[in-house]
């Protein structure tokens, strides 16, 4: 009322906006409208509050809603919240905006004054014109009466509420049980026997086995250091003919056969040289394969290949010429001078080479085809060399060779078998209601009897037993019980040490029936 006074204007207008005191009671608009008659002043009432224009028209004053005008009137006479446009004149008409409406509307319509436009009237008084952008509605405003809108706000509260309820008590109960069984320690340390042609057996402690085995050959070769002096006689294959007769012509090892030029070759062994066959009156050779050495040691005699050798043992008789050998190939090895050899060092280094890389292979090939269910424990295999040659002698290059077959056995078990035997010991030594919680296993050095296909080992075993509580048993149990009865349910369990019990929510009194919503938890 103070600015109302001072203002010099004789019109003024009033922005109210929503929510403001001013609206809590219509003496307000009463007394603005006594002192404006007063002071002969014209107050116009704006406000986007419907609820204070009917009341400022209610106790005679002029007032309107910028956006919604009642009777179609178009108001224009707004001032805008710059006081100057055109730099010439007053304008006649002061806005003002209580302070106790909490709210500055001069920010809300600095924003519509690029809109604002200026139009002159009949009278020398210039007023403002709003132009409002086009705004879609999709509904008209519907205004309810105080009652109306008390009614719909208590419906809409009640079925929201009823919402909630049947979401209280059909989609949030739950209950949830965290049990503690009562647990005690229990150890096995003693051993336990595998048996290739046994089952789980919880007196002996045996279980069963599987025993895998694999061969694997291996020649190599390692440098001689060993040097000495050495004659050697060249040897190879002749073919030994016989056109003499149909009848077999035995002949005696060191059987002498010469050379054109005199070189003597013996028989190592003794052979019967097979009877001619006569063909037409025909007289056709027979013939046989034997291996010769020269007489004497040399490279002289790595001869070949000759036509014709003669039998010296046959001469002045009619066989001389019937009897005869050919030299096909080649005499070869005839030698004299220093040569390497393998020293019982070398041979026992180069007998570890090969064991080493042998053992090593067929272990890691062994082992690639064991299952993995399988342990495989130190001690529980075995390295055989079933057959070894060793070249005494160098070759032109200084080494020698090694040919080596070996074996390996391992016999293994399936661990998920030892388990279950430790189980049922433990079951046997406490009775049949404790399971197994937590356990540590260990095992000591294997003894394996591989004619036998057996393998004991000791066994270090702890484990912490618990009192075995279903879950999915109890969870049926206390489906749909109340409070009191879920209670006595728990508590009630064998082997219990302790246990928590929460329904949720907190009005919640009894465990719901759908087992989807029941937690149990043993620990």
């Amino acid at each position: 009322m103070e600015k109302i006074i001072e203002a010099p204007e004789q019109e003024i207008v009033l922005a109210i906006p929503k929510f403001s005191h001013l609206g809590e009671s219509l003496s307000n608009f009463n007394l603005l409208k006594r002192e404006a008659d007063a002071l002969e002043k014209k107050i116009i009432i704006e406000s986007v509050d419907d609820h204070i224009v009917e009341l400022a028209e209610m106790s005679g004053l002029t007032a309107i809603n910028p956006f919604f005008a009642k009777n179609k009137r178009q108001f224009s006479d707004i001032l805008g919240p710059k006081t100057a446009i055109s730099g010439k004149k007053k304008p006649a008409v002061s806005v003002f905006q209580p302070e106790e409406a909490g709210k500055n509307l001069e920010e809300e319509f600095a924003s519509l004054e690029e809109n604002l436009y200026r139009e002159p009237f009949a009278s020398k008084r210039q007023k403002w014109r709003i132009k409002f952008p086009k705004i879609k509605f999709s509904l008209p405003k519907v205004r309810f009466p105080e009652f109306g809108k008390k009614f719909f706000l208590a419906v809409g509260s009640l079925a929201v509420l009823g919402v909630l309820v049947f979401a209280g008590m059909k989609v949030l109960p739950r209950a949830k049980v965290i049990i503690a069984a009562q647990t005690q320690e229990w150890a096995y340390n003693d051993s336990v026997t595998t048996d290739k042609s046994a089952s789980l057996d919880v007196v002996k402690m045996v279980i069963p086995n599987q025993i895998f085995s694999q061969k694997k050959n291996v020649s190599l070769r390692f440098p001689a250091s060993g040097k000495r002096q050495v004659e050697k006689r060249a040897s190879g294959i002749i073919s030994i003919y016989n056109s003499y007769s149909s009848d077999p012509q035995p002949l005696v090892a060191q059987t002498r056969f010469m050379t054109p030029d005199g070189k003597v070759f013996r028989l190592t062994k003794g052979i019967t040289v097979p009877g001619a066959k006569i063909s037409e009156g025909k007289i056709v050779p027979s013939s046989i394969e034997a291996e010769v050495v020269a007489d004497k040691p040399g490279p002289d005699y790595n001869i070949g290949p000759v036509k014709l050798l003669t039998i010296p043992g046959f001469k002045g008789t009619p066989k001389y010429q019937a009897f005869y050998g050919e030299l096909t190939g080649n005499m070869s090895g005839g030698f004299v001078g220093e040569v390497a050899y393998p020293t019982e060092d070398d041979i026992k280094k180069a007998k570890t080479s090969i064991q080493n890389t042998l053992e090593s292979g067929i272990r890691t090939a062994l082992l690639a085809q064991i299952p993995k269910e399988f342990k495989v424990l130190d001690g529980s295999s075995r390295y055989k060399i079933l057959e070894q040659t060793i070249d005494s002698e160098a070759d032109a290059s200084g080494s020698f060779g090694i040919f080596s077959e070996s074996q390996m056995i391992i016999i293994a078990f399936k661990e998920e078998n030892l388990k279950e035997l430790l189980v049922r010991r433990a079951r046997k030594d406490n009775g049949e209601d404790f399971e197994i919680k937590t356990s540590d296993l260990e095992y000591g050095l294997a003894r394996a009897d591989f004619d036998r296909g057996l393998l004991s080992f000791p066994v270090n075993f702890k484990a912490v037993l618990a009192r075995k509580i279903d879950a999915e048993a109890l969870k049926k149990a206390i489906a749909g019980k109340s409070e009191l009865e879920l209670k006595a349910a728990v508590f009630g369990l064998p082997g219990l040490k302790s246990a928590t019990i929460s329904l949720w929510p907190f009005y919640v009194k009894n465990v719901p029936v759908d087992l989807e919503k029941i937690t149990v938890i043993v620990q």
